[in-house]
């Protein structure tokens, strides 16, 4: 009965954030570099959640992800620029995008779930930067010159017109799309298939030994995990309006992308599903603090977030999710 109280709570507490994070945004609609953090929050968020399905519940350390998200991107911005009927509506194109990014998923699947641990997750990144290096010499994806991607055009319903030249329709996408990969992520790891997942992460041998087909189930967890990376970054392609493989940051096949979802889910607590969301709020909102805060001085942003990940770290080692549910005890039954 405990249990249950603590659990209903639990579930008004979500329904009531869930309702003030569709409301709420009305009224700050016309503060564009405010919606602009939140929609960043919502799209790694989302990011990070594709990764802790693959390393957080599986146990594969991907350093990989900028390539579901990067191709996703691409996918969705190559159909814009060639294909008349994307530059109006994009929509189709990422679905695609997910599509691409699962099949690429299933491509480093194959050749990097041969090898384990680390050596795993420097083939997932040798790999990314392979893909990198194809498109930025590839005259057809536009090399290093990237892609501009114009905005969708306006759609009109039978109550009001959506613009997208404004932030707040991005905002409910970005929403929507958290949302899915939220119940997705978390019906996998309730599922007799997310038990056989933690199983491998705990032993893969001793899985095996048990029945279990390893690598089946892994490059089933990498199409899923390529799949919301890939509408991810299609979605990112179309809000942010300008695709590039550079190394830089806020290159879509950089590694700084594939390091993003990573920073995120450890600090906010991995093995969990709601540790991607906390971890996007600290990770871009402090982030993105710290870059105003410091504004010229180059660097420094990043040498102070590095402290305060670090202290982060020694103070919750389970994350910040794990961290509050130790100090909450209405979420200990969680």
């Amino acid at each position: 009965m405990e249990y249950l109280k603590k659990k209903s709570k639990f579930i008004v507490t979500i329904i009531v954030l869930v309702i003030i994070a569709l409301i709420a945004p009305i009224s700050i609609a016309h503060q564009t570099y405010l919606m602009h953090i939140l929609i960043l929050i919502l799209l790694f968020a989302t990011l990070a959640q594709s990764w802790n399905l693959l390393s957080g519940f599986a146990g594969q350390s991907s350093l990989g992800h900028a390539a579901f998200f990067g191709m996703g991107a691409y996918t969705v911005g190559l159909l814009i620029f060639y294909v008349d009927y994307f530059r109006a509506s994009p929509w189709l194109g990422m679905i695609l995008g997910g599509i691409v990014g699962s099949l690429i998923g299933l491509a480093i699947g194959a050749i990097c779930f041969r090898v384990r641990g680390p050596y795993f997750a420097l083939a997932t990144l040798a790999l990314t930067e392979v893909i990198r290096l194809i498109v930025l010499n590839t005259e057809f994806t536009q090399g290093a010159l990237g892609i501009s991607i114009p905005r969708p055009a306006s759609v009109s319903t039978p109550f009001f017109v959506i613009n997208f030249s404004e932030k707040l329709p991005y905002y409910y996408l970005a929403f929507v799309l958290l949302f899915v990969s939220f119940f997705v992520v978390w019906h996998v790891s309730k599922s007799r298939y997310g038990l056989m997942l933690q199983s491998i992460r705990e032993d893969e041998d001793a899985a095996a030994t048990l029945g279990v087909n390893p690598f089946r189930l892994k490059l089933l967890a990498m199409f899923i995990s390529g799949f919301i990376a890939g509408v991810t970054g299609a979605l990112y392609a179309v809000y942010i309006s300008y695709i590039d493989p550079s190394m830089e940051p806020g290159g879509v096949l950089s590694l700084f992308t594939s390091i993003e979802p990573v920073l995120i889910t450890v600090i906010g607590g991995a093995q969990t599903i709601i540790g991607p969301i906390i971890g996007a709020l600290v990770r871009i909102g402090i982030g993105e603090y710290l870059r105003v805060s410091f504004g010229f001085r180059a660097g420094m942003d990043l040498v102070v977030f590095g402290a305060i990940f670090i202290v982060i770290f020694f103070l919750a080692r389970k994350g910040v999710w794990g961290l509050l549910k130790s100090k909450l005890s209405f979420l200990k039954a969680l």
